[in-house]
This record gives structure tokens, C-alpha cells and sequence, in this order.
């Protein structure tokens, strides 16, 4: 009987070990699987929060480095060939180097915010912009002196950067 006695102790003590080590890895996979769900909520978040930062900085600093040119909202119509035909509405800014005309334009053009600069004599094509961001909508007015441009992202975020324009002239 002392053997089993003997035993005894040393398997509730074994099983107590194996125990601890089972409750110490549950907790650990728990933790892990805690932490990169926090990571990702993160990471997730910085890229929304990412996306509304770039679509309102390009409104502003393409406005601030062409303000002395003529800032209008233009209606384009544009024809693509082997492709659709269509509408949209670009913010415009005219301005003169060298004694020839270039335009930049700032519109949204399948689902992204796309930028191009071109030649005033140039046809426009929206294929040809840069893209810089994606973008739902893109709404540019002016009223007066004063530019306002609406702006969503693909994830709802609504944004509005309101300018005055001062040294370039603003046309309707």
C-alpha cells in the first residue's frame, strides 16, 4: 500500500504539470489570436484614415501650386475608342508657361481620383490621368472666390476641403 501511496502523489503531480503547460498554451494561442485581430483593426483603420488624408491633400495642394492660374469647374463629355462614352465634372486649372497654355485636371474616373496635365489644344481622355486615390465621389463648386470640393472614399468617408482662392481667378 505505500507504493501506491507513493505513486499517487507523483501522478497528481505530473497531471498538475501537464495541466499548466495545456492552460499556459490555451492562454498563449488566445493572446496571439487577440493581438493580430488588434494589428489588423489598426492597420485597417490607418488606411481609411490614410485614404481621406491623400484625396483632400491633392485637392489642396494642386489648388495651392496652380493658384495663379484660372481655376474653373469644367463639364467634360469624352469619347474613349473600343470604349463607353461619358460625363464628368473636373476641377480645372489653366495656366500659362512659356507663353503656351497647359491644363491640370483633378476628376474622378473609374472609381479613383486621377490627375492629368496636358496641353491646353490636347483632347482629354480620362484614361490617360494619373491615379491617385480611390475615390466614390468627387463633387468640385465654386462659388465666388470660394472652391469647395465634396469627397467620399469607397468606404463611406465623407470629406469636404474648402478653399478661398486668391491670387488666380476663379471662372463659373
Amino acid at each position: 500500500m505505500s507504493k501506491r501511496a507513493a505513486r499517487s502523489p507523483k501522478m497528481i503531480q505530473n497531471v498538475f504539470v501537464l495541466l499548466l503547460l495545456s492552460v499556459f498554451a490555451i492562454l498563449s494561442t488566445f493572446l496571439v489570436t487577440v493581438g493580430a485581430q488588434l494589428y489588423r483593426n489598426t492597420v485597417d483603420s490607418a488606411e481609411k484614415n490614410n485614404n481621406t488624408r491623400i484625396m483632400t491633400a491633392v485637392v489642396r495642394s494642386a489648388i495651392w501650386a496652380e493658384d495663379g492660374g484660372q481655376v474653373e469647374v469644367e463639364p467634360l463629355k469624352y469619347s474613349i475608342e473600343e470604349g463607353p462614352s461619358g460625363e464628368l465634372t473636373a476641377l480645372t486649372i489653366l495656366h500659362e508657361y512659356d507663353g503656351e497654355v497647359f491644363v491640370k485636371r483633378l476628376y474622378a474616373y473609374d472609381g479613383w481620383l486621377r490627375e492629368s496635365f496636358t496641353e491646353k489644344e490636347m483632347e482629354f481622355n480620362p484614361e490617360y490621368g494619373e491615379e491617385l486615390c480611390e475615390i466614390a465621389r468627387f463633387e468640385p463648386e465654386i462659388d465666388g472666390k470660394t472652391l469647395t470640393v465634396a469627397l467620399e472614399t469607397k468606404d463611406h468617408q465623407e470629406s469636404t476641403v474648402k478653399m478661398v482662392l486668391r491670387a488666380g481667378g476663379a471662372v463659373k
